[in-house]
């Protein structure tokens, strides 16, 4: 299990969408949107990350997908919050509206979410989109 740097992507749409990976949401205007991960370093290939315990900081790079409707930005310092991080080991980084780094100490087994809010700058909302990173011990 590789601690090395990871990418992730998202996609966002204005609407709800079927099927192949896509996550339906409800936007904070309680209009439908739908969300899609790409990357990461699971086999899923579905944004997921997994870390070794005690591998050293691990780095992950948030960004739109190419195809990602240039609306859609990450806009202020609280675009990305975790749960269930009691050891406090993930932070971000950066102030892109493109591009979030998330850090992972790695010093202990950790099952969280990074929740991250995606702002649609022509509807003038903001979308949830929640995957995972796991933290195992290395084996």
């Amino acid at each position: 299990m590789s601690n090395n740097p990871t990418s992730v992507s998202l996609d966002v749409r204005n609407s709800s969408s079927n099927g192949d990976g896509w996550t339906n949401v409800q936007a904070a205007n309680g209009a439908p949107y739908s969300y899609k991960y790409t990357g990461g370093n699971h086999s899923d290939n579905n944004g997921k990350v997994v870390f070794g315990v005690g591998g050293g900081n691990a780095a992950v790079t948030l960004g739109f997908a190419s195809t990602t409707d240039p609306r859609y930005q990450f806009v202020g310092n609280n675009v990305v919050t975790f749960q269930n991080d009691p050891n406090g080991q993930l932070s971000t980084h950066g102030a892109a509206t493109g591009t979030r780094v998330i850090n992972d100490n790695c010093s202990a087994e950790l099952d969280a979410t990074y929740k991250v809010t995606v702002t649609d700058t022509t509807a003038n909302t903001t979308v949830p989109c929640d995957p995972v990173i796991q933290n195992k011990p290395a084996k």
